[in-house]
């Protein structure tokens, strides 16, 4: 698909954010249909299914020194899609207690490492802010990962917003996520977009 980094970040962001909105309408009105309580088993299952065929989705725009996040994000996926089989069955059987919210947690705990330690490949922006973007989901998803496990199980009613708040943010941080390009294609003012100084006898060349 020829998909820049960025614009996989944005896709991301963008789907996360539509699945926040579903989970904190659910928290506010309670909808009365069960479908609800599976988005946060279906956000799990698009995210791991997107990272493993994340090489497809960048074609030949794929960064060159892209190998080692290419493994990191294969790894994640599966991770993700084991989380999301956990919690599907969790809310089908309407499993509760902290013993079946604890692999989704786990989960959650092992994706924050990765973001912590995410590789990086070359931008337009300097390796710290790529560095400080991947650190901040991570800690976004330390965050969701600790609330799990503190959280307690409702037997009636929507869950809180909690869950949909800290989805929202993390896709909003997917959405804000940038080596140096806008959503429109254009220079932020990176390395890139930093044009080489012409002294006046260049320019008469």
């Amino acid at each position: 698909m020829n998909m820049t980094s960025e614009q996989v970040h944005w896709v991301f962001g963008a789907g996360l954010v539509l699945f926040s909105l579903a989970m904190l309408v659910h928290a506010e009105r309670g909808i009365k249909s069960r479908w609800p309580e599976f988005l946060v088993a279906g956000a799990l299952l698009v995210a791991g299914l997107a990272l493993i065929f994340d090489p497809l989705l960048h074609g030949m725009a794929a960064p060159k020194d892209y190998a080692a996040e290419t493994a990191q994000h294969i790894g994640l996926g599966l991770l993700l899609l084991a989380g999301s089989g956990a919690e599907f069955y969790r809310m089908a059987k309407r499993r509760r207690g902290l013993v079946w919210r604890l692999p989704i947690c786990l989960i959650l705990l092992a994706a924050s490492a990765a973001f912590f330690t995410h590789a990086q490949h070359g931008a337009d922006v300097p390796m710290l802010v790529l560095v400080a973007q991947h650190r901040f989901i991570g800690a976004t998803l330390l965050v969701m990962a600790i609330g799990g496990l503190l959280s307690s199980d409702k037997r009636e009613g929507a869950p809180g917003p909690a869950p949909g708040l800290l989805t929202l943010l993390l896709g909003l941080e997917l959405l804000l996520y940038t080596e140096g390009r806008s959503l429109l294609g254009t220079p932020h003012g990176g390395h890139a977009a930093m044009a080489e100084p012409t002294s006046p006898a260049a320019e008469h060349r």
